[in-house]
């Protein structure tokens, strides 16, 4: 193994960082900038961490886990490249970026997990989302997994040298992966706690907090590898599910409190497996992002609608003729109709936006309204028969990364499509609510803004929220044989 050991005492890293970087010693003794950003990083995390334990009684800590977590978890950290002078080569270490995405996708891919390291992988084997496998070929190649990573677009430069053009466009390389025996469970497809425990009402209400992410990016300190945080997921998303009385059962509960952090083990083991079988020289670290909580009160209010917080979804229904009785297939060809309005997006390839489509977005920006596109070419199929499509506007997630590229996990936006779970005769449309998003996700990066920049950004808020639901309702109405584009807003769940 080539990784590095995260120092394990901030005084400690206090006192090297005088020794090395304080006092004027060579180059040769001084710490690496990603070591120095680690110790900077693990500050003010730490200072988060107490902070978010201040008045939190026993009976109110966070019952899983080490009992705190953020949206956001940065689990490894890269040296950036040099160029002859030891100086920062921006483009290799992009490069160095685009290969580390490539390693890991294929080491999930080509890798049957539990049976390469049953100690740590209690499921079945995992897939990068949109490699569809349910056991490993053990022959995927870079271009099969390169296909399947996205690239968010920031407002940075790969090159600071050079303009600024969509040749020279920094991107955060996202990385998802899925496992079926684990969204199965959540999705309420398979039962949680064995044949003795219970399913997850409503699960597949929940597609769109599906799958789990990875990304991978740099500045010009470091590369980072980050993850979105099961625990947050699980406690943010599927918040009432605590109050459910399928809670009762006692095998579903202590499996269900114990999957999240299973889940979040295992993604970290993933990391470092591939890493390490590629001999790559790197530092592990467990170092929270974004808002830390510590209350389990606190994390449950963000969804609590009758003290001010906001859904994390919002579930629309498109009605038939009535007596039609739709599949998971149907669902499957709206879908793919939602991403051939918007258009698909692959490295270098962007297809054509439908200008009808266009023309009715209420967005604007700058005069124009931002064209919105598909990650993918096709859905991806979730448990329990449910289609993922990822939306996303260049434009959007540029202005939404400026709080901090370590929330890219949480883009794009996601619109799962399934048949209507009680009477199958009408389309259910899900839509991760961005309100709830930026608010319970980008609250860090937004609590450092203006007055006028938090009015700016609640623009763009109602933008996002406006653009989706028009390209459903646009989908519904204009591409689809059987529906008028009218629906009704359900709220299945009580959050």
């Amino acid at each position: 193994m080539k990784y590095q050991k995260l120092l394990g005492s901030i005084a400690l890293a206090s006192v090297l960082t005088i020794n090395f970087i304080g006092c004027g010693d060579s180059s040769d003794t001084a710490l690496s900038t990603d070591a120095v950003e680690i110790i900077r990083l693990q500050t003010v995390s730490n200072a988060a961490l107490a902070a978010s334990l201040v008045n939190v009684v026993d009976a109110d800590k966070i019952p899983f886990g080490d009992g705190s977590f953020s949206p956001f978890e940065r689990v490894a950290v890269f040296p950036t490249i040099k160029d002859a002078n030891g100086n920062l080569d921006p483009v290799a270490t992009y490069a160095k970026v685009e290969a580390l995405a490539t390693t890991f996708a294929k080491y999930v891919a080509n890798t049957d997990e539990p049976t390469s390291d049953k100690n740590t992988f209690k499921a079945t084997n995992w897939i990068v989302a949109g490699v569809e496998s349910s056991t490993a070929s053990n022959n995927f190649t870079d271009e099969h997994v390169s296909e399947h990573i996205l690239g968010i677009p920031t407002k940075n430069p790969i090159n600071p040298a050079e303009p600024m053009s969509a040749a020279n466009t920094k991107k955060v390389k996202v990385v998802e992966i899925c496992n079926s025996s684990y969204a199965g469970q959540a999705l309420g497809v398979s039962n949680v706690g064995g044949d003795t425990g219970d399913k997850v009402p409503n699960g597949i209400y929940h597609s769109t907090a599906l799958p789990c992410e990875v990304s991978i990016y740099n500045d010009e300190k470091a590369i980072y590898v980050d993850m979105l945080n099961p625990e947050t997921i699980f406690t943010t998303f599927f918040t009432e599910v605590f109050n459910n009385p399928v809670m009762q059962n006692n095998d579903f509960r202590t499996a269900m409190m114990a999957l999240p952090t299973q889940v979040r083990n295992e993604i970290s083991a993933m990391i470092y497996n591939a890493y390490d079988a590629a001999g790559e020289t790197y530092t592990k670290t467990a170092i929270k992002m974004g808002t830390i909580y510590s209350s389990m009160s606190k994390a449950i209010s963000t969804t609590d609608t009758a003290n001010g917080g906001s859904e994390p979804y919002r579930h629309y229904t498109y009605s038939g003729d009535g007596i039609t009785e739709y599949t998971s297939t149907d669902a499957k060809a709206i879908a793919t109709k939602l991403i051939s309005v918007m258009t698909s997006d692959h490295e270098g390839t962007v297809g054509v936006q439908e200008d009808a489509l266009k023309s009715t977005l209420p967005s604007t920006i700058a005069g124009q309204t931002p064209a919105w596109r598909s990650g993918r070419n096709e859905p991806l199929k979730v448990p329990g028969g449910s289609y993922i499509v990822e939306a996303c506007s260049p434009v959007y997630a540029k202005e939404a990364l400026t709080t901090g590229e370590h929330h890219t996990p949480a883009l794009p936006c996601e619109i799962a499509v399934f048949v209507n779970p009680d009477d199958n005769k009408s389309i259910n449309v899900s839509l991760l609510n961005p309100e709830f998003m930026f608010g319970a996700l980008f609250a860090d990066g937004m609590n450092t803004m203006s007055a006028e920049e938090i009015t700016a950004f609640g623009t763009i808020i109602n933008n996002i929220n406006g653009d989706l639901k028009t390209i459903v309702d646009y989908t519904m109405e204009h591409n689809i044989t059987g529906f008028s584009g009218t629906n009704t807003k359900i709220t299945p769940i009580n959050y």
